[in-house]
């Protein structure tokens, strides 16, 4: 008699079966540390922003006009650069009779329906439930 090596059916599909059990608890846990970790990248693309706007009116003692699209926004702040561009969209409305600014991310693709706000005074800074941060931040 020779002995034969390898594995049996049944212990394949039992390796399978485990397989795909730590699958499905370990994708939805990691796409939710994702659209987390972009969501608070993006925050910080937006203190930063919040930084430049300032910056702009110590240097010009005003507000430039509203700015729609990543593009214009980076067009009206030449030194902010986002890091998450790719995942929102970023705009900056400027105040209106004695309001303050208000800078949001929109987020597109992947992140669609996470919006994030910053007030300009800093009484503000909300997130909706999509951005999987808590409403504030």
């Amino acid at each position: 008699m020779r002995s034969q090596h390898g594995l049996t059916l049944i212990e394949v599909m039992v390796v399978l079966v485990i397989i795909g059990i730590l699958a499905s608890i370990a994708l939805p846990s990691y796409q939710n540390y994702a659209t987390k970790s972009r969501a608070k990248a993006a925050a910080a693309d937006l203190t930063s922003l919040a930084a430049a706007v300032e910056s702009r009116f110590q240097r010009t003692l005003g507000y430039p006009a509203n700015a729609t699209g990543t593009d214009n926004v980076k067009g009206a702040f030449s030194q902010w650069s986002p890091s998450k561009a790719d995942f929102f969209d970023f705009n900056y409305v400027a105040p209106v009779n004695g309001s303050t600014y208000i800078l949001q991310a929109d987020g597109k693709g992947a992140m669609a329906g996470c919006i994030l706000k910053l007030h300009g005074d800093n009484t503000a800074r909300t997130a909706t439930a999509a951005c999987k941060m808590g409403t504030t931040w």
